[in-house]
């Protein structure tokens, strides 16, 4: 079947260009693909597949990762490499085999691609298809550009939702697959652990939750009093550096009016605060783990073992999106705030310092691929 699109689609007003980092930890911004002249012609779609015109994207802390590092545990960037994977924005082109969407149609993108035929994607649970492709993890490039194909059935529709409220959907997916198989109810009591944009967004969620006390923890002094900000209610905890886990532990539950936590969502990977995390737990309670951290860590096994607290773990989400559309659209959650820092495509590069960097002050740093209007 031929993939030109003729009359579905919309002239590009502006050249695509995109993000690119490298195994020599270098960040810069390129022309990307495809060109205008595809995008205008639709020579490049694939059946099933539409062109977005991205509108907003989030900086990821993976994104950062894969610029300083060069590589999260298997997923290294050996070639140039576009990143991010938090985007929104308008469908410009189809292909004639999609009936789904229409030209105009405002839209965020999931950023995976499966197979659909393991086990895996069979049964729902597609976060572990073994051949998925996810856009910005190597070598698959990312959506930090202004134009990028992606199939229809991964774009879901917003309608008139901002599309930087589009580009908060993909982090509350990861929060939301987390407090649905941590399963927080009414009166839980919560500890997050990291203030950073995924601790951020899964307190609005234990607390849309209902989950009674919340406390958050953070290194970084601004984090917490942001977090203060953004939900009065939850009690704020600075880690000390030179604090034993049990030391941490203590002072988690002293805040807490001497209530253990139910459930730990710990959302920075790092191996102390997994064991402060496991020694503050309650009997028969949960650390559930969404942070991302080094390849192997020890953790406190004689703590687990004799309190019966389950460690769990999660990779990315699965069948959350329409559900994260409806919790932003109907108002019960509200991520707005988050966004601390914008920038223009062509400012790339100052946006990944100040996203890299906490004492800038930057929780969601927001890219803006094309003012309203232009297409």
């Amino acid at each position: 079947m031929s993939a030109t699109t003729t009359s579905t689609t919309i002239k590009p007003s502006k050249a695509n260009i995109g993000v690119y980092t490298n195994p020599a930890h270098d960040l810069w911004v390129a022309d990307a693909v495809p060109s205008c002249e595809e995008v205008e012609k639709g020579e490049s779609l694939q059946p099933g597949e539409v062109t977005i015109a991205i509108k907003s994207t989030g900086i990821c802390g993976s994104d950062v990762h894969f610029w300083h590092a060069g590589r999260i545990g298997p997923m290294v960037v050996e070639d140039t490499h576009i990143l991010g994977h938090e985007s929104a924005g308008i469908v410009v082109a189809k292909h004639p085999s999609v009936k789904t969407h229409s030209i105009g149609d405002r839209v965020a993108v999931e950023p995976n691609i499966i197979c659909n035929e393991c086990e895996p994607c069979l049964t729902g649970r597609y976060n572990g298809c073994e051949s998925v492709q996810f856009r910005s993890t190597p070598p698959i490039p990312g959506l930090l550009r202004r134009y990028v194909n992606h199939p229809a059935v991964w774009c879901h529709k917003i309608g008139d939702m901002s599309f930087e409220d589009g580009a908060l959907l993909e982090p509350l997916s990861v929060a939301l697959a987390g407090m649905q198989r941590a399963n927080i109810t009414l009166g839980d009591s919560v500890l997050v652990c990291g203030a950073g944009p995924i601790g951020l967004v899964t307190l609005a969620c234990v607390k849309a939750a209902g989950a009674e006390p919340i406390v958050i923890t953070d290194i970084d002094e601004g984090r917490l009093k942001f977090a203060k900000e953004f939900c009065p209610s939850v009690r704020t905890l600075k880690v000390e550096m030179g604090d034993s886990p049990e030391q941490f532990a203590e002072k988690v539950v002293k805040l807490a009016d001497g209530v253990e936590p139910a459930i730990c969502m710990e959302c920075t990977g790092v191996e102390s605060s997994i064991s402060g995390a496991i020694h503050a737990a309650k009997f028969g309670g949960k650390v559930f783990v969404i942070g991302v951290g080094r390849p192997e860590i020890k953790v406190p096994f004689m703590r687990l073992s004799t309190r019966e607290v389950d460690l769990q773990f999660q990779y990315r989400y699965a069948n959350t999106w329409p559900r994260a559309i409806r919790l932003l659209r109907g108002g019960v959650i509200d991520l707005t705030k988050l966004v601390t820092h914008r920038f223009k495509l062509e400012e790339a590069v100052e946006a990944f310092k100040v996203a890299a960097d906490a004492k800038q002050g930057g929780i969601k740093v927001m890219i803006q691929s094309m003012e309203d209007g232009e297409k």
